[in-house]
């Protein structure tokens, strides 16, 4: 299964309401990969004390701060986190002209949480990421432990934001100015800021670029043999752009809201992209992505939007609205920078446990696939209604903070309850009211083994 899909962009705070950073990513990864959220508390260590990551055991730092990470459940690294100081990063596969080497190494995942535990500030980001791959190098894989691959990062804190895209062990850097984004495909070109020693002597040795021509990393390091499902990721990159680029040039200050709504996009404005299909079904490489249709590719499996705070206590560096499954029929909660996160939102593995938040997503979004048309109107009727409530009074709740952080971990685990208590009676509700008559064909066998796989029980009556 070679599908990669993931969808980021950040915004800087001068094209958003609040004139504050917001830090957006759709994390894709194959049908029933659990990816929890997970808490990991600042640590002292001992001297020569070693971390096993994915693949690879590395020596520890001294101390590692605290961070909130997405994370695969059975990689040791996030997809997308942020720690203490309001340090968030996001990571995306990238296919390159040639595989990084074949040895056990560090994947983009893990890169990016020791940056977290390791870094204050996205500068210090910087010099942690190029460290470790000049130094460890690339390995591993985020579907085959023998498939090693290249990483983007976009690395944010609250005062600024970077572009950072790797190919093996060299790298380029781009310094955000209104805002950037990224779609499993290589974009810095001449404009970049800072560049790995020897980067474009390699790339004129190999032939991947002429002598004396203004070097463009996106163009020396794309290949042109990727596979379809490789390649849908220029698609999602240009909507991606599409979208921000004609809000913030008309002048409109972007919001937390309309980052959420653009992760939930499905080219909904394009007549060519409208079928007699469900959404479900006709993924057509769209930013919200879905299983089922044509082979089971990816899903999103967890989402971010991300508002980076400056001058804040700490407790308020960041608001991190987190969402579970597709986020087109899925919620947005908040978390903040308190030391605190719901234990069942921090437990999924590979297989269905009903007390598990990702789990439990998961199986609504799986219910409604059986024929979106019909069912998700009225989850996301219920999920909007109960997402704005949640801003409205976080926007309360920030504006209001003294100092007791209580008020912030209730307020979290109260949205975070009560989106689960409805994501659990909305699937309740449609399988009460499934009939064979609601079942899209397409997706009948995305359901059935992708359900039976992962040990998710269903009236298999319904279903023949």
């Amino acid at each position: 299964m070679k599908a990669k899909s993931c969808s980021s962009f950040v915004i800087m705070g001068s094209e958003t309401n609040s004139g504050e950073i917001i830090y957006a990513k759709n994390s894709d990864r194959p049908v029933n990969e659990a990816q929890p959220l997970i808490y990991y508390p600042a640590a002292d260590h001992e001297e020569g004390e070693l971390i096993d990551c994915s693949f690879a055991r590395i020596p520890q730092v001294k101390h590692t701060y605290a961070c909130i990470g997405s994370k695969p459940h059975f990689f040791w690294g996030f997809e997308h986190g942020v720690n203490e100081f309001g340090l968030m990063i996001g990571n995306e596969q990238v296919s390159g002209r040639e595989y990084p080497e074949r040895k056990w190494g560090l994947i983009g995942m893990d890169i990016l949480r020791l940056a977290l535990e390791r870094a204050r500030d996205a500068r210090e980001a910087i010099e942690v990421i190029t460290q470790l791959l000049e130094t460890i190098g690339t390995g591993g894989s985020p579907l085959y432990r023998i498939h090693p691959f290249n990483s983007n990062f976009i690395i944010s804190d609250p005062n600024e934001s970077y572009v950072f895209e790797s190919h093996q062990r060299k790298w380029a850097i781009k310094k955000v100015d209104r805002w950037a984004n990224f779609g499993n495909c290589y974009s810095i070109q001449e404009d970049y800021d800072m560049l790995a020693e020897g980067t474009v002597e390699e790339a004129v040795q190999k032939g991947w670029w002429t002598e004396g021509v203004p070097f463009n990393p996106a163009k020396a390091w794309t290949i042109d043999e990727l596979y379809y499902d490789e390649c849908e990721g220029f698609a999602r990159f240009a909507r991606l752009g599409h979208l921000i680029g004609r809000s913030v040039d008309s002048g409109y200050k972007m919001t937390p809201k309309d980052c959420m709504n653009i992760l939930r996009d499905h080219y909904e404005d394009v007549p060519e992209l409208n079928t007699i299909f469900s959404i479900a079904a006709n993924k057509a490489g769209s930013i919200c992505t879905h299983p089922g249709g044509m082979g089971y590719g990816c899903a999103t499996a967890a989402s971010t939007v991300t508002v980076l705070h400056k001058d804040a206590p700490k407790e308020l560096l960041y608001t991190y609205w987190g969402s579970m499954a597709p986020p087109c029929c899925s919620i947005f909660r908040p978390y903040y920078n308190v030391d605190f996160l719901p234990e069942d939102l921090q437990h999924a593995r590979s297989l269905y446990r009903p007390e598990d938040q990702w789990w439990q997503f998961t199986e609504l979004e799986r219910y409604i696939a059986l024929n979106y048309e019909k069912y998700a109107p009225k989850v996301k009727e219920v999920f909007c209604k109960l997402e704005d409530e949640f801003i409205q009074k976080a926007e309360h709740v920030e504006k209001t903070y003294n100092g007791d952080v209580n008020i912030l971990k209730d307020f979290s685990a109260e949205c975070s309850r009560r989106s689960s208590d409805e994501a659990i009676r909305l699937t309740d509700e449609i399988k009460s009211k499934v009939t064979t008559r609601d079942i899209d064909r397409m997706l009948l066998r995305y359901f059935t083994e992708s359900s039976d796989e992962a040990g998710m029980p269903y009236d298999k009556s319904i279903i023949k």
